[in-house]
């Protein structure tokens, strides 16, 4: 019995601060910005981008984002969503790369936080999985922004969205999913392949996200 009143107290104290940090944020709610799309160049220096939209059916909740395909000088693909929403809780519970890979067919093989870190405003590991559909397999790595911070996972990333609508007014946030193909089942190469092409990107991405 002694163990468990500390462990309701913590629940307690976290849902009291889940409800005031929402309250806070229904009384300061402001208008979220806008990203600006074309600070992210097609074309970076050894990539090429084009311009991609979702399978019909799928859709894209997002109020807006930006998805292409950029290839290297290999032709080798790296496929890269950023999603821009005013209220990015909402899109957490239904909409998170954990939910809408097996939603669309995929089969997660692994997930696991990376290895590697990245820089996007600050340093930190982002989430990364192995899919598979149809005997063809991805690595996928993807975060979260409240407002402008990046958070590793959906559970800090609520908690600091509270504190940021308090403090901030801003209620807004985005998620951004970089991916591309295994093949061979090599995952050391396409690791390789998205560390290369994100110390590339984020920089310009760091430009149009507010």
């Amino acid at each position: 019995m002694g163990k468990e009143r500390p462990y309701t107290a913590s629940l307690i104290g976290l849902l009291a601060l889940t409800i005031v940090g929402a309250g806070a944020a229904d009384r300061h709610r402001q208008i979220a910005k806008v990203p600006d799309w074309t600070s992210v160049p097609l074309e970076l220096a050894g990539w090429k981008g084009t311009l991609e939209s979702f399978e019909p059916g799928y859709g894209d909740p997002a109020e807006s984002s930006l998805l292409r395909v950029y290839r290297n000088e290999r032709s080798e693909p790296v496929i890269v969503y950023v999603g821009f929403y005013n209220d990015l809780s909402s899109y957490l519970e239904v909409h998170s790369p954990e939910v809408c890979y097996p939603a669309q067919g995929w089969t997660v093989l692994s997930t696991m936080r990376s290895a590697e870190y990245i820089s996007a405003r600050r340093q930190f590991r982002p989430q990364e999985a192995v899919v598979e559909k149809n005997g063809q397999r991805r690595l996928v790595v993807w975060w979260y922004n409240a407002g402008s911070r990046p958070f590793e996972n959906r559970i800090r990333y609520v908690y600091a969205l509270l504190a940021l609508s308090s403090l901030a007014g801003r209620t807004d946030g985005s998620m951004v999913r970089i991916e591309t193909p295994l093949e061979d089942k090599n995952e050391e190469r396409a690791r390789q392949r998205l560390k290369d092409f994100e110390r590339i990107f984020l920089p310009s991405l760091d430009k149009a996200l507010p």
